[in-house]
């Protein structure tokens, strides 16, 4: 069940200055943290989910965020897929949470890897929110990354960036799964175009520890 709704016309609340200026994109819109409250954005847009919550997310140490998006979870209405960078799996913190998910849960999809080029990290910080809401910027999921460091955060509600956007998040999941499965699947036939232009050699081998880790 939706928490409350997202009200684009009040989000002028998590601005420093309370307003944006005269001429902003009707379906923008930007903050910078630590003069804006990122935190309490994020807290709101994950909360108001209905459909569906799709993350790509290089540094994932919230736990307010981790325990809204656990609650989404629950409800199997909603579906909810995250790509995280195969760093995730190191850190203490990031192993706990991700040790709390249960990824055969119905609805839940999450995968741990590198980027499809030249194992290269992943790096993107995005969220989409219904397939309506989508997050950029360079802003990490942790208190520090919100409320300490230099970031920016951009918000769009444009169905069309939302869908491009998504496109490209399924794949980088989708090579994900395929670095996790520990089979005998020739990942290299994944790659990305450039990689193979760039002639990456042979399959690559699933993570050491990867397979394991999202899942109790």
């Amino acid at each position: 069940m939706a928490d409350a709704p997202l009200v684009w016309d009040e989000l002028e609340k998590y601005r420093a200055e309370g307003r944006f200026l005269d001429g902003y994109p009707d379906d923008q819109r930007t903050f910078i943290a630590p003069r804006d409250d990122i935190y309490g954005l994020l807290v709101a847009l994950l909360a108001s989910a209905q459909h569906s919550i799709v993350v790509n997310m290089f540094g994932y140490d919230d736990d307010e965020l981790n325990r809204i998006i656990q609650g989404k979870l629950a409800d199997e209405r909603i579906y909810v897929q995250m790509s995280l960078d195969r760093r995730q799996a190191g850190d203490a913190h990031e192993k706990q949470i991700l040790a709390s998910w249960d990824n055969n849960a119905f609805g839940n999809s999450i995968a741990i890897g590198t980027s499809s080029v030249h194992n290269a990290i992943s790096h993107l910080k995005i969220v989409i929110v219904d397939g309506v809401y989508t997050v950029k910027g360079s802003t990490n999921w942790s208190l520090s990354g919100e409320k300490q460091q230099d970031n920016e955060l951009s918000l769009s509600r444009n169905a069309v960036i939302a869908a491009e956007t998504r496109a490209i998040l399924d794949l980088n999941h989708d090579f994900m799964l395929k670095q996790m499965v520990g089979t005998e699947l020739d990942v290299a036939a994944f790659r990305a175009p450039q990689a193979k232009r760039a002639g990456v050699p042979g399959a690559l081998r699933p993570v050491a520890g990867q397979a394991s880790a999202p899942a109790t």
